[in-house]
């Protein structure tokens, strides 16, 4: 858990035990601590900052393509040599900003950064004995920001890129509940959830326009961009479109208080883990492009795991 993660959670259980014990005043001795007996209705929303842990290849590492064979004249002297050029397909965010420095901003970018998800949260928790309970839920997810690219020159978008993620999950938690008061409590629980999710690629990466363009002193900018003019690299990647689906079942834990703000409301605040191996999914490239500089069914993983930051409201039944 990194530091920022901690801190929330921190927050969370500062929040909870202030509440819960000013809320336990007055209580009878002997049942503060201990379950009430009721079930709860939860709806809930909630943020994941790193969609199928994408954001690296997004901000900083891109997505390399296949190599291809390339034929120039590279001592001027009408004598082509044939050697292997490598290929990217995705250039990050921070390439793409140098890009447009070093050109003076002639080379236009904008970048989204890494995906942030955004998800509702709808669930069924009951006490059971003094201080345990179990919930089951599902989970609905997907990218509210981020993830968009684009760069241009003379006004043509060369450069557009989205990315895209969806997911549900139903976990199922059983776990301890600390009461503080009947108003208020603490909780951590383990579980086990299923995910069926997705991540897309999508848009058009066109090297050969800047080629056509500016020429030999294009490659020192996007020498590494899929283009026609490369032998065998099957032309620019245009109206690309490749999706990467899978599902299966991994870990959970969640951590989080809740405190009453109503006869029968209550406000509650958590982080929920996924621990889930990441499932290899096939896709299947759209465009002539896609296919040589990526592959015609390429292989990448999907995966739910994360942490996912959420507040709602629960209801008391």
């Amino acid at each position: 858990m990194n530091k920022k993660n901690f801190k929330f959670l921190s927050a969370i259980i500062a929040i909870g035990l202030s509440i819960g014990t000013i809320s336990a005043n007055g209580e009878e001795e002997g049942s503060a601590f201990k379950n009430t007996g009721k079930a709860r209705w939860i709806f809930g929303g909630s943020l994941n900052f790193d969609p199928n842990g994408l954001g690296g290849t997004v901000a900083k590492d891109g997505l390399a393509g296949n190599s291809r064979v390339v034929s120039r004249d590279l001592n001027g002297d009408g004598t082509n040599e044939v050697y292997l050029q490598d290929q990217n397909l995705i250039y990050p965010d921070n390439k793409l900003k140098t890009i447009s420095n070093v050109t003076g901003g002639a080379v236009h970018t904008k970048t989204g950064g890494p995906m942030t998800g955004g998800g509702l949260t709808i669930g069924y928790e009951k006490d059971v004995g003094d201080n345990f309970f179990f919930r089951v839920g599902l989970s609905l997810n997907t990218k509210i920001s981020g993830g968009h690219s684009t760069a241009s020159i003379a006004g043509y978008n060369f450069y557009d890129v989205t990315w895209n993620f969806r997911s549900a999950v139903i976990p199922a938690y059983y776990g301890i509940k600390l009461n503080l008061g009947k108003n208020s409590a603490f909780y951590v629980a383990p579980g086990l959830h299923y995910y069926n999710a997705m991540w897309q690629l999508k848009g058009t990466v066109d090297g050969q326009f800047l080629t056509d363009l500016l020429g030999s002193s294009a490659t020192s900018v996007i020498y590494e961009l899929p283009r026609t003019s490369a032998t065998g690299s099957g032309g620019a990647v245009r109206n690309e479109d490749v999706v990467f689906r899978g599902h299966g079942i991994g870990f959970s834990y969640i951590i989080g208080s809740h405190t009453r703000i109503s006869e029968k409301g209550f406000f509650f605040a958590e982080v929920e883990t996924h621990v889930s191996g990441s499932l290899t999914a096939t896709g299947a490239a759209k465009s002539s492009g896609g296919w040589a500089a990526l592959a015609p069914y390429p292989a990448y993983p999907v995966t739910v795991a994360g942490n996912y930051f959420r507040f709602g409201y629960k209801h008391e039944l």
